[in-house]
């Protein structure tokens, strides 16, 4: 919208000077010719010339246009009122003290020019500088350039026209696009190549404070990092910012503040190759697409809590079911046994014994497992936050224990798919389970390393360690964890030697569901 109105002050600029021009060629061949108001006039278009080159305020532009206004009326009123052919040009100045100034000043200026043009003629003697065919002449010339500018003019529309209906339809492919997008990464990915094709902008990027999931875009998150240390979850207003990218290369960057229900939830960042700033319309038009964007992401905030809420439920489920059956047949098998130890002679072989003792810490070890799986199932973990929830596991396995437990976080997790928070929070307990069972350690060290690209959850202790060869790969603990990272994408590394310590080290890829699910 911005650049139509610029091109229609342009046109109205290039028309007036045609206007001008045809009257003072005519008008200098007259007898009694006014060189004084045509000298003014010669003097506001090389004022209207420069306005077009810099920046001018709109107190200028009125008070120009007011001094054009009241030349072109001495003229009027020395060439013949109402039949006079430079009315055109006054016609045109008043349109553009229109597209200029705000609607009340424009009022009063029309109302102005409306009293001024009836009393004027009153004071001054009506002259007609032309003779008739001369006249006649220079009416046709006007009309010749008046309707040529019609012309161009509507052509002018038109184009604008296509590009306005062209940036709608391309709102609503997208609209239809985004309704098929699973993930954030998607989500961003459409919006900035939207804008950057109906823009033409080259760098665009959607950044989210508040994802449900990483996307992956380690450009896009290297400026959502930046303009959280710039303190961009204050900005309201429309603005422009001087960042430096990822190449160490500093530019002025346009932003548009998304909020939406009293809340930041990110920002529209695009790249000005110069500092001109975007128009209204198309921050206007931005604005739409952002409404588009909310809209979906509340839907997709509203699946993924319906799903949460339906994972949790059927862990509960599954928890309650085998408490009920698995758990109490177990428990039921050991008290049966017990009973045959108490009832046999005490004849019976070392080997009957052992048998019995192995049967017996087989179930035993059975049923603790079965409790702990009831109990993992169970945990609902209801912290806001994955980093909350290992640490309050950590907490609890560790309570009564001689043990120094050292715990780090690093980077953002703001709400991963539930497959890949459920993988981190199982290696971390299974790990520790394994620690505080067997390492006999004095210091466990655990850590989450979130970046753009990747999370890197690590447990290590200083016990007595052992040998990789020694142990079974296909133990149900070590089983357990290496199906759960490798079924979102990633892999688990179990370094430890005798008497120097257990290191075990998971590393998920960021969007591994996505890619590998």
């Amino acid at each position: 919208m911005g650049d139509f109105l610029k091109e229609i002050r342009l046109f109205l600029f290039i028309y007036q000077w045609f206007v001008f021009l045809s009257v003072f060629l005519f008008s200098i061949k007259a007898d009694q010719y006014h060189y004084q108001p045509f000298s003014v006039l010669i003097g506001l278009f090389l004022m209207y010339t420069l306005m077009f080159w810099y920046a001018f305020p709109r107190k200028s532009w009125l008070l120009l246009g007011i001094i054009d206004l009241t030349v072109a009326l001495c003229i009027i009123a020395l060439t013949g009122n109402w039949n006079s052919p430079f009315m055109l040009y006054a016609y045109t100045s008043l349109l553009w003290v229109g597209l200029v100034v705000r609607t009340r000043h424009f009022a009063v200026v029309s109302l102005l020019f409306l009293a001024a043009y009836i009393l004027l003629p009153a004071a001054l003697p009506q002259q007609q500088l032309l003779p008739t065919p001369m006249l006649n002449q220079l009416r046709f010339m006007l009309d010749v350039i008046t309707w040529s500018g019609l012309a161009f003019l509507f052509a002018v529309m038109l184009k604008n026209s296509k590009k306005l209906y062209s940036s709608f339809y391309r709102l609503y492919i997208f609209r239809r696009r985004l309704a098929l997008a699973e993930n954030t990464a998607d989500v961003c990915d459409l919006t900035e190549k939207l804008v950057m094709r109906v823009l033409g902008k080259q760098h665009v990027y959607l950044c989210l404070f508040q994802e449900m999931e990483a996307d992956g875009d380690w450009r896009r998150q290297y400026f959502v990092q930046s303009l959280l240390d710039a303190g961009a979850e204050s900005y309201q207003q429309p603005g422009t910012i001087r960042l430096t990218d990822f190449k160490a290369k500093e530019g002025m960057y346009f932003y548009l503040p998304l909020w939406f229900e009293q809340q930041s939830w990110g920002i529209l960042l695009i790249q000005l190759e110069t500092r001109r700033m975007l128009t209204r319309g198309q921050q206007l038009w931005l604005k739409l697409v952002a409404v588009i964007v909310f809209y979906h992401r509340k839907l997709m905030r509203r699946q993924y809590e319906l799903a949460r809420t339906l994972h949790q439920e059927m862990r509960k489920k599954l928890a309650q079911d085998m408490h009920d059956g698995l758990a109490q047949q177990l428990f039921f098998l050991s008290a049966q046994l017990f009973q045959i130890k108490q009832s046999l002679s005490p004849d019976i072989t070392e080997w009957q014994a052992a048998k019995l003792e192995q049967m017996e810490q087989r179930i035993q070890w059975c049923h603790e497992e079965v409790r702990n799986t009831i109990t993992h199932l169970r945990d609902i973990r209801h912290s806001s936050h994955i980093f909350d929830a290992i640490e309050q596991l950590l907490e609890r396995m560790t309570i009564g224990a001689e043990i120094l437990v050292d715990y780090t976080t690093r980077g953002r997790i703001t709400e991963e798919n539930l497959l890949v928070m459920d993988a981190i929070y199982r290696v971390v307990e299974e790990a520790t389970s394994n620690v505080m069972k067997h390492a006999k350690a004095s210091v466990l060290e655990v850590s989450v390393d979130a970046s753009p690209v990747q999370i890197k959850v690590r447990v290590k202790d200083n016990g007595i360690g052992f040998l990789l060869d020694s142990i079974k790969q296909q133990r149900y603990g070590v089983l357990g964890m290496r199906e759960r990272v490798t079924r979102v994408g990633g892999t688990l590394h179990i370094l430890s030697k005798p008497n120097e310590g257990t290191e075990i080290v998971a590393i998920i890829p960021r969007k591994a569901v996505e890619m590998y699910g």
